[in-house]
């Protein structure tokens, strides 16, 4: 017999109060990764910084709606944000993998936050220029080159293995509802206190995400890699590119990148012109696709667990291609919500399965340059867009976006073929966990 039942069973109201409230066992059972609260911290600076990330493009696209009504200037923009984008982004993968990421990530966010400041005052001095916007647009991308390959494999590092593809699906699902309240809040904020003000209440945004990665304590666990830069930069291509299911996955980010995503990024001026509509409308119609990304990413979230998950990747980025050039032929804000939601849906899909399934498939130590690699792909989004962009500007935005949505699709067909693998491919189990 036990002394004062210390090594007993425990009583009924002992055993009642270690049970985990319906609070706790609903998160484990959904959201298992917000168990970890350095990933909680990552997640409430993600809120912050993507919120406020929707929130500058849909001032800056309406600052240059007002100013100068030409897709060609936003897609100017876009490709001067592009240039250090594709130029460090694989510096930054060096970085991700050698240094502190939550002090990377600290440093680029107040970059990103100093850059919508001086716009903004710019903005209020009514001595704003177009140059203004460009050398933003520079310090944006220099940032982005560091926040994006740094943000992605952070996550990774915050929780264990079988919580990866949960932690990305929260993750993707997050920056998704901030592009429903970040478009709908500037939308509304410009109508309120100006185009200037917005960029100051963005700017803020940045600030709440900096205070929260102050207070995480975890994302140094991976090996830092050694040698020189280069040596780095060629053991992570050669990693990505030597197998061809890791190959296929980042090949076809030149479906959304290159021919989807500027016909989202050129939408102001489709709004205005084509759609007779004003900035409200504009964030509406943004917030719809937020609308379907969070369903989108839910749904990932739901089934995070479910293990081939290469064919969901390949038929979500077809689905994307195809409903944005649906979307080229609507002719009201209303029937552009209902297919931009659909689009939403799809790219939400998309993004949150092709992550988990790169980060799933590299190990730690090499996944800041792999992810530098995927981000690369994503920096090619300003070189579609400036030719279709000129398309749209001799001959309209309906027809930019039906070329630009039927050769994502036709991208996607092709990934699906020539990257066969990804139909049977099981990604949890492609890596040694001893590797990760």
């Amino acid at each position: 017999m036990t002394i004062g039942g210390s090594g007993g069973p425990p009583s009924a109201p002992e055993a009642l109060a270690k049970r985990p409230s319906g609070l706790v066992r609903l998160r484990d059972r959904l959201a298992p990764a917000f168990a970890h609260r350095d990933f909680v911290r990552l997640w409430r600076a993600n809120l912050g910084s993507t919120m406020a990330f929707w929130m500058y493009g849909v001032a800056e696209g309406w600052l240059v709606a007002v100013i100068t009504e030409s897709p060609l200037i936003l897609g100017t923009l876009a490709m001067i944000r592009a240039i250090p984008l594709l130029v460090l982004s694989p510096f930054g993968g060096v970085l991700a993998d050698r240094l502190s990421r939550t002090r990377l990530l600290i440093a680029a966010q107040v970059l990103m936050s100093l850059a919508g400041l001086s716009i903004g005052l710019l903005v209020a001095a009514d001595a704003i220029e177009v140059w203004h916007l460009a050398v933003s647009a520079m310090v944006i991308g220099a940032s982005f080159a560091i926040i994006l390959p740094t943000r992605t494999a952070l996550v990774s590092d915050l929780v264990p293995r079988r919580h990866v593809g949960n932690a990305v699906a929260l993750t993707n699902a997050t920056q998704n509802a901030s592009s429903i309240i970040g478009p709908a809040l500037a939308g509304a904020l410009i109508g309120v206190i100006g185009i200037a003000g917005t960029f100051l209440v963005q700017a803020a945004g940045y600030v709440w995400g900096t205070l929260n990665i102050l207070t995480i304590r975890g994302g140094r666990r991976h090996r830092g890699s050694t040698g020189s830069t280069f040596a780095a930069l060629r053991e992570g291509f050669s990693y990505a590119f030597r197998t061809r299911h890791l190959a296929a996955l980042l090949l076809l980010v030149l479906s959304p990148a290159l021919f989807s995503m500027p016909m989202i990024m050129i939408l102001p001026i489709f709004v205005k012109q084509n759609l007779q509509a004003g900035s409200l409308e504009l964030g509406l119609v943004l917030s719809a696709q937020g609308v379907g990304a969070v369903v989108g990413s839910l749904v990932v979230v739901a089934y995070a667990g479910h293990r081939r998950k290469g064919p969901v990747v390949m038929l979500s980025a077809a689905g994307f291609g195809a409903l944005i050039a649906v979307l080229g032929l609507t002719r009201s804000p209303l029937m552009a919500g209902i297919v931009i939601a659909l689009a939403g849906f799809f790219f939400a899909t998309y993004m949150a399965t092709n992550q988990t399934m790169i980060q799933l498939l590299t190990p730690a130590r090499l996944r800041g340059r792999v992810m530098s690699i995927w981000m690369l792909g994503w920096g090619l989004t300003p070189l579609g867009l400036m030719p279709i962009s000129i398309v749209a500007e001799n001959h309209g935005m309906p027809v930019a976006m039906v070329l630009g949505g039927g050769l994502s699709l036709a991208v996607a067909l092709v990934i699906m073929i020539w990257g066969r693998v990804l139909w049977t491919i099981d990604a949890d189990a492609a890596i040694d966990p001893s590797e990760d």
